[in-house]
């Protein structure tokens, strides 16, 4: 009986143990908060050119009029400013261009994003919206939503809905990479 006990006991450290570990591995893939200060990194103090790489979506439909995906917004340039302000130069591929159903189609592609601080303790978040209009402006139609920073390096940043919490674990994501500037 005592040995049961002390196997018992043994594997119960053990399991414990396993426990702490995996907390800890957690907690060195959280999505970290990005203080202001780091804007800097996203518009270099002036302005910064990034590229939308990738779009990462798995709650949409794909048939929605609102999916966006990356091949629409790889040829956009997307200008993060010192002010908060984002600008969009258009590419050569929209993404509501195929909307066209007898009398309305998607004639305009509207754009908004800024950058935010929010929470506490706060954290750099990006307000993003995208949409379209017909010729006349009678019938439009929009999306919008905040994306939190999730990582963020002179070349790459990630702005995600993460329900973990978690580093790489992204079910809504905005995936840029920065365009170098030739001098």
């Amino acid at each position: 009986m005592v040995k049961l006990y002390k196997s018992i006991k043994l594997l119960s450290v053990i399991v414990l143990a396993f426990t702490f570990t995996n907390c800890a591995n957690d907690d060195e893939n959280r999505i970290p908060n990005f203080p202001e200060s780091n804007m800097s990194l996203i518009h270099c103090d002036s302005q910064k050119s990034w590229r939308l790489v990738e779009v990462i979506d798995d709650y949409s439909d794909e048939t929605d009029d609102f999916f966006i995906t990356a091949d629409c917004v790889s040829d956009d340039v997307y200008t993060f400013m010192a002010n908060k302000e984002v600008e969009i130069t258009y590419g050569k591929v929209l993404c509501f261009d195929h909307l066209d159903e007898g009398l309305f189609s998607a004639d305009h592609e509207q754009f908004s994003a800024t950058l935010k601080m929010i929470g506490d303790p706060e954290s750099i978040y990006l307000s993003f919206g995208r949409g379209y209009a017909n010729e006349d402006h009678t019938v439009f139609g929009s999306t919008f939503s905040s994306y939190r920073l999730s990582e963020l390096s002179e070349d790459r940043m990630v702005f995600s809905h993460s329900n973990s919490g978690i580093i790489g674990d992204y079910h809504e994501a905005y995936i840029f990479e920065a365009i170098e500037v030739l001098e």
